[in-house]
């Protein structure tokens, strides 16, 4: 039997999505399968930033830094996407 995420009261087997908790009246929404994706491209991005970030500082030569910037940049443009995604 299904739980509710907030109060962990049980809930009906035949509750709807968007339905509320009988106890705590907190509304329960079925898990958003973009999450998981979301985190990923968030670490990425800001991986592929801190790379651009000490490449700015440690290095020399430009194709790398061209390069990596454009990784950063195409990550965060998809970053906006998923998020668009995953928050509507």
């Amino acid at each position: 039997m299904p739980t509710c995420p907030h109060c962990g009261a049980e809930l009906g087997e035949n509750l709807p999505a968007g339905a509320e908790c009988p106890v705590c009246r907190n509304v329960i929404r079925p898990p958003n399968p973009f999450t998981r994706r979301l985190y990923w491209v968030m670490a990425i991005t800001a991986l592929l930033y801190f790379v651009l970030l000490f490449s700015l500082l440690f290095a020399e030569n430009t194709p790398w830094l061209i390069g990596v910037f454009a990784l950063a940049f195409l990550s965060g443009v998809y970053l906006l996407y998923v998020m668009y995604r995953a928050f509507r």
